[in-house]
């Protein structure tokens, strides 16, 4: 990782993000093995995400639904109590 670091040139990074890209190397190599495996487990769910949100930008309304029918059906809403509600001034 520290000859990741002293190399920049090895890092092929778009100029821009040049910077902030080695900064983020720099954090990670200061993290311990067990947040490692942690930011490595958040992104993998991040990059999946992305990967869904992506390939559902795509399709149509009618297959989405078809794709995501019954994907919520143990899913416990909770309601607020009785009196609870947000007040919104009357319309006239």
């Amino acid at each position: 990782m520290q000859e990741v670091i002293e190399k920049e040139t090895s890092l092929h990074i778009a100029e821009g993000s040049h910077s902030a890209l080695l900064e983020v190397v720099r954090a990670i190599h200061k993290l311990t093995l067990e947040e490692k495996v942690q930011l490595l487990e958040y992104l993998s769910r991040a990059l999946q995400h992305d990967i869904k949100q992506q390939e559902n930008k795509d399709i149509s309304w009618d297959e989405y639904i078809d794709n995501t029918f019954g994907s919520l059906p143990n899913l416990r809403f909770r309601r607020d109590e009785f009196g609870n509600r947000e007040v919104y001034e009357v319309l006239e």
